[in-house]
């Protein structure tokens, strides 16, 4: 047994110790990234024209709702405006649920699925996975004729202001004023023999506290967390609310008439998927952030090739360690799902008298599974796709244009 523990020590060091120093790279390059948007931004001659510039911005809510701002406002200083929000969401992100310090500290001690306890070690591992299949989808579905489509031309600074933007609004939109009014109702409905007990001012404290941390706010009502119950933590309700939102986060991305083809409705639904399962499980910073992976990060990194090549061996690091996560990410999902649905299948042949089927169904399971190993094969085009597209200058640009939402 204590041999047997070792064993299982070592393997999980072997295995943990280099996944947190991958995550905590791609972590660091967030923290690059910030500062080296406002370089472009503010201190190139191009960059600097569009910042003198002013314009009038649209707001979005309720995912429909859109009108543009009566005054028009100053590119540089909505440019700020959005980065100190940005620079607020790293900070929460870095708190929620859990520090990232306190995570890293007991990543040895604890099942690996802790790691996802904090925001900012979870979103390499989100961000990557989600990179991967969108650059597959789009691939497979270009091969057959769907087409993505891509952004028209224009300046590449007003691109960055309009993708810094975009990843701010659009989800106010679609996750914060979407989800967060629907679950003030809901879980105050949920929740109400406690919230009969509360005053007037604890209660609205509870309201505004909904769209912006909504695990939290289960919790003083009383209501399942995910923190608590996994995936059973999220009703009927609210899944349905993140399927509405994201089905309509994809079809608005192609009907609004900007560029993007009828292929961007499934990848822009996978990440609405994704970025409404965030916002429930640590808050409107995981959703925020997410959406500028995709927009202010990667595009930055895209621009600084332009004006400073130096940095191209980090833009190669980056793209391969992005690489290695999402498949590593997807090997793990895809082994889990696995046992998962095997599990159930053996616990439902038991409970109907199968147990002489389920003891020898091993050949069967490996059946069941072979499509999944199948496809697992057939996936180094992909990631021969992705190779080609990560890390070499301009060749980078057609994995933007997958990427961009």
């Amino acid at each position: 047994m204590v041999a047997h523990y070792d064993m299982k020590m070592v393997f999980k060091t072997l295995f943990v110790a280099p996944l947190i120093i991958l995550v905590l790279f791609l972590v660091s390059s967030y923290f690059l990234a910030m500062p080296l948007g406002l370089t472009l931004f503010f201190f190139t001659p191009n960059g600097t024209t569009v910042g003198e510039q002013y314009y009038y911005f649209r707001m979005e809510l309720f995912m429909v709702y859109d009108f543009y701002l009566p005054v028009a406002l100053n590119a540089g200083q909505v440019f700020l405006f959005l980065w100190g929000i940005f620079l607020i969401c790293f900070v929460a992100a870095w708190r929620f649920r859990e520090n990232l310090h306190e995570v890293i500290r007991k990543g040895f001690s604890r099942p690996l699925s802790k790691i996802f306890n904090n925001n900012l070690l979870a979103m390499p591992i989100i961000s990557s996975m989600l990179l991967i299949a969108v650059v597959a989808i789009h691939s497979f579905q270009e091969s057959y004729g769907v087409p993505t489509g891509s952004l028209p031309e224009m300046d590449p600074f007003e691109l960055l202001l309009s993708l810094t933007y975009s990843s701010l609004i659009e989800e106010i939109s679609f996750r914060i004023s979407a989800i967060g009014v629907f679950l003030i109702a809901y879980l105050f409905w949920v929740g109400r023999e406690r919230v009969a007990t509360w005053s007037g001012g604890q209660a609205l404290k509870v309201a505004l506290l909904i769209p912006l941390y909504p695990e939290k706010a289960k919790r003083l009502l009383g209501v399942k967390t995910v923190s608590e119950f996994g995936i059973r933590g999220i009703s009927l309700a609210e899944w349905i609310m993140i399927i509405i939102t994201s089905l309509t986060f994809g079809v608005l991305h192609w009907l609004s008439g900007i560029g993007w083809g009828p292929g961007k409705i499934t990848t822009v639904t996978l990440d609405g998927l994704a970025f409404g399962l965030a916002y429930l499980l640590y808050g409107a910073q995981a959703p925020i952030l997410l959406h500028w992976f995709f927009n202010y990060y990667w595009y930055s990194y895209v621009l600084a090739l332009d004006f400073y090549p130096t940095v191209l061996p980090i833009v190669f690091l980056i793209d391969l360690v992005t690489l290695i996560l999402g498949v590593v990410g997807w090997s793990m999902f895809t082994v889990l799902l696995g046992v998962w649905v095997y599990r159930r299948w053996k616990a439902s042949c038991c409970s109907s008298g199968c147990a002489a089927v389920a003891a020898n169904a091993t050949p069967a399971n490996n059946q069941v599974l072979s499509p999944v190993w199948s496809g697992a094969v057939r996936g180094h085009e992909v990631l021969s796709i992705l190779w080609e597209g990560f890390g070499r200058g301009k060749e980078r640009r057609s994995v933007t244009r997958f990427a961009l939402i």
